[in-house]
């Protein structure tokens, strides 16, 4: 027994040591995609009363040409792109996107503004945003009309109808029980004496 001891010992030190390797490897391996040095920077210039976007791409402080930069409008559902697909970098780093006008934003006509490198074998993912207020400012319009999305005052009629009803045959039977209650005790007094 002793022979199964010592194989038994030596098996879990293998196993604990091969797990703490993983481990230990998976803990310091680094990202070889991206070395963080990437910066996009975005502006809004005005040529000719086109709106546009511009984002300037480097690396390390030197301008990276040749990289495809997505354009993204942040909405409440997703990103929605702006211009086609993509605009790759010039020679300056530059890549420049019309901004479409008829952009709903928020209340005030803020648009969040995203631009991003995907996935790029040197670079990695880079992102960057900023708020620009070109946006159609959009403005709820109050619902009149009786539909199920609607606040409480424009519910349908068959709808307030059933809840209400629910609602009032439910605390009657639990008023009904309480009386049955008050009738049972009621009833146990006289039945004592």
């Amino acid at each position: 027994m002793k022979p199964d001891a010592i194989s038994i010992k030596k098996f879990t030190s293998l196993v604990c040591s091969c797990i703490l390797l993983i481990c230990a490897q998976h803990l310091c391996a680094q990202d070889s995609t991206g070395t963080g040095e990437a910066k996009i920077d975005i502006s809004f210039p005005v040529q000719d009363t086109v709106k546009q976007v511009r984002a300037k791409l480097t690396h390390a402080g030197t301008a990276v040409k040749g990289i495809d930069i997505h354009f993204y409008a942040k909405k409440s559902f997703g990103l929605l792109p702006l211009e086609g697909d993509n605009v790759t970098t010039d020679d300056n780093g530059e890549s420049t996107i019309d901004f479409p006008t008829d952009l709903p934003g928020d209340a005030s006509g803020n648009v969040v503004v995203i631009a991003r490198v995907e996935d790029d074998e040197n670079l990695g993912t880079v992102e960057a945003s900023k708020t620009i207020n070109w946006g159609v400012p959009s403005k709820p319009e109050p619902m009149q009309t009786r539909a199920l999305w609607t606040s409480g005052n424009n519910a349908p009629w068959p709808l307030t109808i059933t809840v209400t009803s629910i609602v009032v045959i439910v605390w009657g039977i639990i008023f009904y029980m309480f009386y049955q209650l008050v009738l049972i005790k009621r009833a146990g007094k006289y039945t004592e004496a």
